[in-house]
């Protein structure tokens, strides 16, 4: 219902800045509980698909991929060739019982949780770390109002109907609309040197990446056959539910950031 997601975000968007704020461990720590719990609601649809991702593999993952984003993205590499041989290792001991795509899906549920929420601490280190990290916030954020009150006002036409049959492609312009208002109205306020034709740019990148996010999150959903992915939050189900734009906006604001600080020197 909507006065349930208004209330849930009256609550949860102050503690979120709140621990942007902060930054350092306290987003760290802040982050770790998401993927984690994030991870959990991973699992319990993947096993409703019949899959057993082994929890010895995922979870200490999901943690070691935290702390990698925590020091800067440093100790990746050896980490994932670890998790490979994590994954034959399991094949081999459960072996003839012990499936290969068990030890994958595990493997691929950390990246999903660990990796791609750890670009907010990677985004909160860059310069100017707060604002970049809050102009992807508002830009998600804006996508989603956009969208839902365009298409309730203008839908008409099924975005895509098999995955979720409510959003339609006047929501999805007026998400994009809304969100390049935001993005262009708050970078230029943040980053005055930053050319406002690639805030423009960001601002319909993020909006649109983070729309193929939540239709990606209801694929999922629909295969393992529920409505959300948890009930951590109300009126927005679980974490994977509420965080599903940011997985993709969050490493896309990141490495765009990346390149035109480069341009910018």
């Amino acid at each position: 219902m909507l006065w349930k997601r208004i209330v849930s975000a009256i609550i949860g968007i102050p503690v979120l800045i709140a621990i942007v704020y902060q930054g350092g461990w306290w987003m760290t720590i802040a982050v770790a509980i998401l993927a984690l719990i994030g991870y959990r609601e991973f699992q319990v649809m993947a096993r409703r698909m019949d899959y057993r991702p082994p929890l010895w593999i995922a979870y200490p993952l999901v943690i070691a991929l935290v702390l990698v984003a925590h020091y800067g993205g440093q100790g990746l590499t050896w980490l994932i060739a670890l998790a490979t041989l994590a994954v034959l290792a399991h094949f081999t001991i459960t072996f003839p019982e012990g499936q290969p795509q068990d030890g994958a899906i595990a493997v691929v549920g950390a990246l999903l949780t660990g990796w791609l929420l750890g670009h907010l601490i990677l985004l909160r280190q860059l310069p100017n770390g707060l604002e970049i990290l809050l102009l992807t916030f508002f830009i998600t954020w804006a996508t989603d109002t956009g969208a839902y009150f365009a298409g309730r006002a203008f839908g008409k036409r099924p975005l895509a109907k098999q995955l979720s049959p409510n959003k339609t492609i006047e929501g999805s312009i007026g998400g994009i609309l809304l969100a390049t208002v935001i993005g262009v109205t708050f970078g230029s306020l943040w980053f005055p040197n930053v050319n406002l034709s690639l805030l423009v740019a960001l601002s319909i990148l993020l909006s649109i990446l983070g729309q193929f996010g939540d239709l990606a999150e209801s694929a999922l959903k629909r295969m393992a056959h529920v409505k959300d992915s948890g009930t951590l939050i109300p009126g927005h189900g679980g974490v994977l539910d509420r965080f599903d734009s940011i997985l993709w906006t969050a490493p896309a604001a990141y490495y765009f950031f990346l390149t035109i600080e480069v341009w910018l020197r």
